[in-house]
């Protein structure tokens, strides 16, 4: 049996990814039940979070890291499926951004029901235990993301805004912008206002 720090280190790595093997494999599950691709279930998915708003193809590609032909060909999928359209994007530097349809959000809802089965495992742990969780995983995205490996985190941990104590309060981390104390169980994993502290290092 593995014992110390490299072994525990070793075995969380391991759940992480049988808790991404199942994810992946419950998201296309309930992606076909929608004749979708994994893909354009993400896609979809990402559209519709409500941190997300309208984005360009190439903004999709870096957050699924994925290529922006593999974004083009779901999002046209998704156009003639009727779940998604393409709208003038307000910048000047994009032509246009996706949204989805009504019925693009009907589907979006029912495909985050893979979610389900994971929530209820989680449950069982205390809500101390589930914020501990997060913030370890959070440390992980932050690391990834600034080695590059990540192209896009927008997490409280990769955010310019993040303080590390308040000036006129007590001790513990803050956000700047909400001037707001952030526990481990308020850091959010996608926020919308996210600034980047630093950009991240080439892929390697």
């Amino acid at each position: 049996m593995e014992r110390g720090a490299d072994g525990l280190d070793a075995r969380l790595i391991d759940a992480v990814e049988r808790l991404g093997d199942a994810g992946r494999a419950m998201l296309r599950d309930a992606a076909k039940r929608e004749g979708l691709s994994v893909t354009q279930a993400q896609l979809l998915l990402r559209v519709t979070s409500p941190s997300a708003g309208p984005q360009s193809t190439g903004s999709f590609a870096r957050w699924l890291e994925v290529s922006a032909p593999t974004v083009s060909d779901a999002a046209a999928a998704l156009v003639r499926k009727g779940l998604l359209e393409a709208v003038p994007d307000v910048t000047e530097t994009r032509r246009s951004a996706w949204v989805p349809t009504g019925p693009g959000r009907e589907a979006a809802e029912r495909l985050r029901g893979w979610r389900d089965p994971l929530a209820a495992g989680l449950s069982a742990a205390s809500p101390e235990d589930r914020a501990t969780a997060l913030r370890v995983l959070l440390e992980a995205v932050a690391s990834l993301h600034r080695t590059g490996r990540i192209t896009v985190a927008r997490t409280c941990l990769t955010c310019r805004f993040l303080r590390h104590e308040h000036p006129d309060g007590p001790a513990g981390e803050w956000c700047g912008l909400m001037a707001a104390p952030l526990g481990a169980a308020d850091l959010r994993v996608d926020c919308p206002e996210h600034e980047p502290a630093h950009e991240p290092a080439q892929r390697p």
